[in-house]
C-alpha cells in the first residue's frame, strides 16, 4: 500500500484500533480515508469510486471494500447499492443528538479523572498543557495548523482518558473523537482553537488540576454541548456547502 506523507499525524492511534479480525491492508485504506475525512479532502456528498481508491493505495478492491463498509457502520459513508458509496451528510437533528450523547459520556470520564488523578499524573499534566500552550502559539496557516491541532487535542483528552482509569466509559467516549471531529471540519472547514474553546479548555484544565469532579464533569459537557449547537446550526443554514 502506498505510503502516507510524513507530514500528517496518525488519526488516533490510541482510539481507532482495528476491530478482531481486520487484515492489515483493510486497516490501512480505513486509517487512509479517514485521514482524508479529517483533512478535509474529501466533502459530504462526493463520490467514493472502490477502482480508484484501489490504484491509489496499491491493493486489491476486497481490504478497500472491507474499509468502506467499516465508515458506513460508523456513520463517515454511505453505500447505497446499485449506486455507489459516498461520503455521509450530517444531518443537523442528529448532530445534536450525537454532542448531547458526547458531552454525557465525555463529561463522565472528565469526572472520574479529577476524582482519580494523583500527583505524578497532575505534574505531568500542567507539562502537557504547558507544552501545548507553547505550540498553539507557533501555529501556522490552517494546512499546517488543523493537524497540530487534532494532535495537540488528542494528547489532551488522553491525558484525561488515563487519569479516568476507567477502560469502558472510555472506549465509548473514545470512538466519539473522529465523528466530532469530521462534524466540525464540515461545519467550519477548521479544527483550530478560537477563544471560546481555549476558554473552555481552560476551565477544564483547573477542574482537573483541583481535582473538583464536579466542575471537570460540568465544563467538558457544557463545551461539547456549545460545539455540538454550533455545528447543527451552521450545517442546518446550509452555511458549510
Amino acid at each position: 500500500m502506498a505510503s502516507q506523507s510524513s507530514t500528517r499525524f496518525p488519526v488516533r492511534p490510541s482510539r481507532r484500533a482495528a476491530s478482531a479480525g481486520t487484515q492489515p491492508l483493510a486497516q490501512g485504506a480505513y486509517e487512509h480515508l479517514m485521514q482524508r475525512l479529517l483533512e478535509g479532502e474529501l466533502a459530504p456528498g462526493d463520490r467514493l469510486s472502490v477502482i480508484e481508491l484501489s490504484a491509489e493505495l496499491a491493493c486489491s478492491r476486497v481490504p478497500v471494500m472491507e474499509a468502506l463498509k467499516r465508515l458506513d457502520a460508523e456513520g463517515f459513508v454511505e453505500i447505497i447499492p446499485q449506486v455507489g458509496c459516498r461520503v455521509a451528510q450530517p444531518d443537523a437533528a442528529e448532530v445534536r443528538d450525537f454532542f448531547e450523547l458526547f458531552a454525557a459520556v465525555e463529561g463522565c470520564v472528565a469526572r472520574l479523572a479529577a476524582g482519580r488523578r494523583d500527583d505524578d499524573e497532575v505534574r505531568e499534566f500542567k507539562a502537557l498543557c504547558a507544552q501545548i500552550d507553547r505550540e498553539l502559539k507557533e501555529a501556522g496557516g490552517p494546512e499546517a495548523r488543523d493537524p497540530r491541532y487534532r494532535r495537540l487535542n488528542l494528547e489532551f483528552h488522553s491525558a484525561i482518558h488515563r487519569m479516568a482509569r476507567a477502560p469502558l466509559a472510555c472506549a465509548v467516549a473514545a470512538g466519539m473523537w473522529d465523528r466530532s471531529d469530521f462534524l466540525i471540519k464540515v461545519a467550519f472547514g477548521s479544527l483550530y482553537f478560537n477563544r471560546r474553546v481555549r476558554q473552555a479548555h481552560l476551565a477544564i484544565r483547573r477542574a482537573i488540576v483541583e481535582g473538583d469532579p464536579q466542575a471537570a464533569e460540568a465544563a467538558i459537557a457544557t463545551h461539547l454541548r456549545q460545539v455540538g449547537e454550533a455545528v447543527a446550526t451552521r450545517l442546518g443554514s446550509g452555511a458549510s456547502d
